[in-house]
């Protein structure tokens, strides 16, 4: 095993220079070049050049780089549209959550929650809980997590858990509930 090895070596050393010599002189310039993408460029075109079938494989090879380039390309613009999209939604949502906080946000979110609430002028929402705090006036919880309490002393009309409202502001920047099933409207100040 170990002559049968030794044989097949001395065989290819010996043929070595055989076919360097069939090779054509472009092929051997390549191999001086350094570096690596330009090397394999410098053997595509020197073997594209020797033979139409290499010269038809390396059309269909580049057919194929452009697909996967193109594919790779709209995969990329697919994801920053998606993106995209996905920050929109997450301003809206914030916008929406920040309406009326100016008035509850601490020093540094104010700015932030009066530009959002410039935006919008109106929210919707289910009343999930209806309380009354020691002064007797009518504080609402939302089922959007938002808490708002009276601001007047209206009498409030039979409010029910699940009945829609919606919160638009009011003059003088301050806001007011409507309560759209009994077609009244309270001036209220966001707590939450």
């Amino acid at each position: 095993m170990l002559r049968q090895s030794a044989v097949l070596a001395v065989a290819l050393l010996l043929a070595a220079p055989a076919v360097a010599a069939e090779l054509p002189p472009e092929v051997i310039r390549c191999a001086s070049v350094a570096r690596d993408a330009d090397r394999l460029a410098c053997y595509d075109s020197a073997i594209a050049a020797a033979s139409a079938e290499v010269r038809a494989i390396a059309e269909q090879r580049a057919r194929e780089s452009a697909r996967i380039a193109a594919e790779e390309k709209a995969a990329a613009e697919a994801a920053a549209k998606a993106k995209a999209e996905q920050a929109a939604a997450e301003r809206a949502r914030r916008k929406k959550e920040d309406f009326g906080a100016e008035a509850i946000a601490s020093r540094g979110d104010a700015v932030r929650a009066a530009n959002a609430a410039e935006e919008i002028q109106e929210i919707e929402a289910g009343v999930a809980e209806v309380l009354t705090n020691r002064a007797g006036l009518g504080v609402f919880v939302l089922d959007n997590g938002q808490m708002w309490r009276q601001a007047d002393t209206q009498s409030l009309p039979n409010i029910r858990t699940g009945d829609r409202v919606q919160v638009t502001r009011a003059l003088l920047g301050g806001y007011n509930i409507v309560f759209v099933k009994q077609k009244r409207r309270v001036l209220v100040r966001r707590m939450r």
